[in-house]
């Protein structure tokens, strides 16, 4: 019969590469052409790939925040800022202001800036004998020390200077840099980042220090740290697994395949870069490592059967060993990247760019790994000198590898009920840990504790009290609103407030200006606001500058209110805006309020992102399951292949709550990352033990030879992906270094899961995969032509005949023997088995005073030995005429049938007594 048509492209496909390897290797050698055409400009020899550094594709489009921030950008403009803090005992120490003043005018100078603000570059209202003079400290105050000294006192008592350009302990002073329109881009051509750190570090010196901070200089750092991950981390893995796998083959080919192997998957993945229009960011950096390891894993899988076949069919040609290697692991490898894609994919519902992009390119890069294991290395090693296998015990002698396996194995099954009660406690108590897991992510965070930026960052916080902006939005809705005494003092008080919140190192806004108007216009000393909306109304008017117009509209219907967040780690950001939104909304009417802010973009995002992740990780499970219930053709099997899978994830979120970790953005896309990884050797692992059962005829067995099998290669590719991810705590970002940390920790439990939980929770399991069931040949029209199948459809007929036994007799074989007792049910006892034939011609005979009586010949579709399987014995012998395929099942198999696929097991149980109850009259008249 041919094969089903689900089989059919598959067996063309191997058979190509087995017979045309060089199809294989020219059509890798056409697709590299043109990734390289994709990612190099030809013209000028450039890399055609980006890098985003920019917080755009970490915030979730159309949040509240954003479209605040676009609010306020049209209403009241904003340029970018850089922040230049320097530190001294005393900044108003006329050396110290001379270095203020030199560092401001050469920055002032610099292309792409377009303002900059300082202490000595800002009018100080000084007021005096009735008089109000705007002075400046400038370079030359230092020669009238009692002028220089009024300034200062004049300085600390502004509120717009007073922890807004300098510290109220005169410790530290801010140079604020505001740069041109211009994308991240521009400025890294024009080298302005890096032109105003080096001008900054110019001027520090003993007694002055020198810091740089910014959004600007943030996404600079990223894009530098992005680029120095490519450059050093992928390098690193490459190296460090080929020297692993070097130690691990211990010949040429076990370093060169994969070498070559994961330089096209590289290759392939940056092209993917180009051909989708999107650049490198900061989550999707992760990408080329990722497709790095998955690549060495993949090959590592096919490279550790090749090596397996060259020790057992020394004897096949290049083709029979491609032929045998690719259908060996051509159904396991795909089904992994299927899972792994669908681990991955499952991120592509989170509500943040940057990771729907790097579930994309994920994606994308598995299934060219993959593409790769699957085409291009066995063409390869069709091609490459053959060798001896790596090498391995004495023949005949198992290695430390197969006898650990066989211990382990033997330990699974012995002490099974012990294994799989430890399993449920950890599953439990990870469970309950999982509950403490927190929520949060950090701004400055992502750069590990000893990076200049982050130096410089909690340096200018703690000298100025908060860096990071938050701004309020309040919107009155009408002309002149805002004039009116009440809603100014409504505005006084939530300022008050805000500067008593721990998180909070300084605030302005329009309040302030009326306050210093009232003192230096309004002739008030403490600078009250005045009950009179006329006297407001005046006050603005006649103090109405470019700095009051960024903070308050001419129309007086909108205001704004800066703040300064001292905090980094965003759950304590989230705490404050909880309580900020309570006063906000006690604002009287017609006052409205709205937040943005970096702070405000980045926390609102992690919030809405954690919980989709959260959705992914859900989603991913239940894929798997799906792809598992396929693949061994029963929902209930599915879900205890998926068991393993769903322990390691609990114990994933069990570890974050036990040890401190917040879930965010990284620690939320390692568990959908690993999801894939971890499911690749329970794959392997089910698609072995299948065959081993069946061929040992017991699970037990079944499930020792299985992880005797698998062993190598799991331990193989997990030390290969965990070395991979390992390296990942080189880099530059702290995020990365937690993601490496968290992902080869993951795939250690996953090994341990695989090595100790699967074979004692599998081994009382028999399973059928879709490829098994696509490979067994039962002859054409089975339901009609072997009556025990009768209303079953194919597929089911192929599913019983994988549980039960399908084997080949010779010619000449007693299967039955007159008289002979029914068996006790036990597997492996012939006496209570009945026989279904597929192909060939039975004879079946009694013997009666030496002479031997034909009572008939049977062929395909005849059920011999049912009555010796309802407990009678033996009516009559049976040979085999000819080669003969048969199907054995007994009652252990019955059962087994129940449990797992109970629709199959009632049709052949009904087909049977029917059947059992014809023959008994049938068979009774010829003996009779």
């Amino acid at each position: 019969m041919a094969a089903p048509a689900l089989a059919r492209p598959r067996s063309r496909l191997i058979e190509q590469v087995a017979t045309r390897p060089w199809l294989a290797l020219a059509a890798m050698a056409l697709a590299s052409v043109l990734a390289v055409l994709a990612l190099f400009d030809l013209q000028d020899g450039g890399l055609r790939l980006r890098v985003d550094p920019s917080l755009d594709t970490l915030v979730v489009p159309g949040i509240e925040a954003e479209r605040t921030r676009a609010e306020v950008q049209r209403r009241f403009g904003a340029r970018e800022q850089v922040v230049v803090v320097v530190r001294a005992d005393d900044v108003f120490a006329p050396p110290v202001l001379d270095r203020i003043h030199a560092l401001s005018q050469r920055l002032f100078a610099l292309p792409g800036v377009a303002r900059v603000q300082s202490l000595t570059r800002v009018a100080i209202p000084l007021v005096g004998d009735g008089q109000l003079e705007a002075a400046s400290i400038g370079a030359e105050s230092g020669a009238d020390p009692q002028r220089l000294a009024r300034l200062r006192d004049a300085a600390l008592d502004n509120p717009l200077l007073r922890d807004q350009l300098v510290a109220a302990d005169a410790r530290a002073t801010a140079i604020v840099v505001e740069l041109a329109p211009g994308s991240d881009a521009e400025r890294a051509a024009q080298g302005l980042p890096a032109a105003i750190v080096r001008e900054a570090d110019a001027i520090a010196g003993p007694g002055l220090s020198v810091h740089v901070t910014g959004a600007p200089v943030l996404r600079a750092a990223t894009g530098d740290a992005v680029l120095s991950q490519l450059s050093w981390v992928v390098p690193a893995i490459v190296s460090v697994v080929m020297l692993f796998l070097a130690g691990a083959f211990r010949n040429l080919r076990g370093v060169l395949v994969p070498l070559a192997t994961i330089c096209l998957a590289l290759l392939f993945t940056l092209a993917g870069f180009v051909a989708i229009g999107r650049p490198l960011n900061l989550v999707t950096s992760l990408v080329p490592p990722l497709v790095v390891t998955m690549s060495l894993a993949y090959c590592a899988h096919v490279l550790s059967e090749f090596e397996a076949l060259l020790r057992s069919h020394p004897a096949d040609t290049r083709s029979e060993r491609t032929r045998r290697l690719l259908g060996q692991m051509a159904p396991p490898v795909a089904l992994t990247a299927v899972a792994t894609a669908i681990g991955v994919a499952a991120l592509g519902i989170s509500a943040l760019p940057a990771v729907r992009e790097f579930a994309l390119l994920s994606v994308l890069g598995v299934l060219a790994a993959a593409a790769l294991a699957l085409l291009f290395v066995p063409a390869v090693l069709a091609y490459v000198p053959q060798g001896a296998p790596a090498a391995r015990a004495r023949d005949g002698e198992p290695d430390w590898f197969e006898r650990l396996a066989a211990r382990i194995g033997a330990f699974d099954i012995r002490r099974r009920r012990a294994i799989l009660a430890v399993a449920a406690l950890a599953l439990t108590g990870s469970v309950i840990a999982a509950s403490q897991v927190r929520i949060g992510d950090q701004f400055v965070g992502v750069f590990e504790p000893d990076a200049r930026v982050r130096i410089d960052y909690e340096a200018a916080n703690a000298a100025l009290g908060g860096v990071t902006p938050l701004t309020i939005l309040i919107d009155g809705f009408g002309p002149g609103v805002l004039t009116h005494p009440e809603h100014m003092q409504a505005l006084a008080r939530l300022q008050a407030w805000l500067r008593t919140q721990p998180e909070i190192g300084a605030v302005s806004g329009a309040v302030d200006h009326l306050q210093l108007l009232a003192r230096t216009l309004g002739g008030d000393p403490e600078g009250r606001i005045p009950d009179e909306r006329d006297r407001i109304e005046q006050l603005l008017f006649f103090g109405d500058s470019a700095a009051l117009r960024q903070v308050l509209n001419l129309e007086r219907s909108a205001t704004l209110i800066h703040a300064r967040v001292g905090v980094d780690r965003t759950e304590e950001v989230a705490a404050l805006l909880d309580r900020l939104r309570v006063q906000l909304a006690a604002l009287p009417e017609p006052l409205q309020a709205q937040l943005t802010g970096d702070a405000v973009l980045v926390t609102e995002s992690v919030r809405i992102v954690t919980a989709d992740q959260l959705q992914s990780i859900a989603l991913a499970l239940a894929l798997i399951y799906a792809c598992l219930a396929l693949q061994f053709a029963s929902w209930r099997v599915g879900l205890l292949a998926t068991l393993p899978t769903l322990l390691q994830t609990a114990i994933y979120f069990g570890a974050l709550g036990l040890g401190g970790v917040t879930l965010n953005a990284t620690t939320s896309l390692v568990e959908c990352l690993v999801l894939g990884l971890a499911i690749d050797d329970t794959i392997h692992y089910l698609a072995r033990f299948n065959s081993a059962a069946r061929q040992r005829v017991s699970e037990s067995k079944g499930a020792v030879a299985a992880l005797g099998a698998v062993m190598r290669p799991v331990t193989l590719t997990k030390a290969i992906l965990g070395l991979g991810f390992i390296v990942l705590i080189t880099g530059d970002l702290h995020n990365q270094v937690v993601f490496g940390w968290l992902a080869a920790g993951t795939l250690f439990v996953a090994w341990l899961v695989d090595l100790f939980v699967t074979p004692a929770f599998m081994s009382g399991v028999r399973i059928v995969t879709l490829w098994d069931s696509l490979r067994v040949d039962l002859g054409e029209d089975v339901q009609r032509t072997i009556p025990l199948l009768s209303g079953l459809k194919p597929r089911e007929a192929r599913i019983f005949a994988l549980m039960a036994n399908l084997q080949t007799v010779p010619a000449g074989t007693r299967l039955i023997t007159e008289g002979e007792s029914c068996g006790d049910g036990t597997r492996g006892d012939p006496a209570g088995d009945i026989y279904v034939v597929v192909d060939g011609r039975l004879e079946i005979f009694i013997e009666r005073q030496g002479r031997k009586n034909v009572l008939m010949v049977q062929g395909r579709g005849a059920v011999i030995g049912e009555v010796g399987y309802f407990g009678q014995k033996r009516l009559a012998n049976v040979d085999t005429l000819t080669e003969t395929r048969l199907l054995r099942f007994d009652d252990a198999d019955q059962e087994r049938i129940c449990r797992q696929y109970p629709r199959i097991a009632a049709r052949v149980f009904l087909n049977l007594n029917r059947l059992q109850a014809e023959r008994r009259a049938t068979q009774s008249h010829l003996v009779g």
